[in-house]
């Protein structure tokens, strides 16, 4: 636990010293030191494995966070980390597979959770990527009855809805 402790302040130092590999490369070393428990760790490297493209990593962190989740909430936030680090892994490499592996993860988060609109918006985002149209559009409309009025991803919603 120390040395875990440790190596997370090297690697954040790295971080304030602008050398985000070597800060990504510490997270996950921490981590493990941890035995796979360090959240902040898993979260640092969910954020900088997106931003480096080092999908394995950020995976492994989502996956992590989502097997370390408790109750409903916890459980229903980590599987939806885990879809955005797909969703972007996706977005990136233009792989149907990873976006249909985004699309599980966001149902497992509605399942445990299902008053979750941020999770039902990305979702309709990765079917529309499935081009899945008809399935996208459903959930564009129960997000727009989830959300404000004002808000601009409802907007977002309801110009897919009109014209898909």
């Amino acid at each position: 636990m120390k040395k875990a402790q440790k190596t997370y302040k090297e690697a954040f130092q790295a971080l304030h010293d602008r050398r985000t590999d070597f800060a990504l490369d510490g997270f996950k070393k921490a981590d493990k030191q941890d035995d796979g428990h360090c959240r902040a760790c898993q979260e640092k490297m969910m954020k900088y494995g997106i931003e480096l493209a080092d999908w394995k990593t950020a995976e492994l962190g989502g996956e992590e966070l989502v097997a370390e989740a408790h109750g409903d909430r916890e459980t229903a936030l980590a599987h939806d980390e885990l879809a955005r680090v797909l969703m972007a892994e996706g977005q990136q490499k233009h792989k149907d597979e990873i976006f249909s592996h985004a699309h599980d993860e966001l149902t497992k988060a509605l399942a445990a959770f299902a008053n979750f609109p941020d999770a039902v918006f990305i979702d309709g985002e990765v079917l529309a990527q499935l081009r899945r149209d008809d399935a996208a559009k459903a959930q564009f409309a129960a997000y727009v009855k989830m959300n404000k009025k004002d808000h601009p991803d409802r907007q977002r919603a309801l110009r897919y809805i009109s014209r898909p």
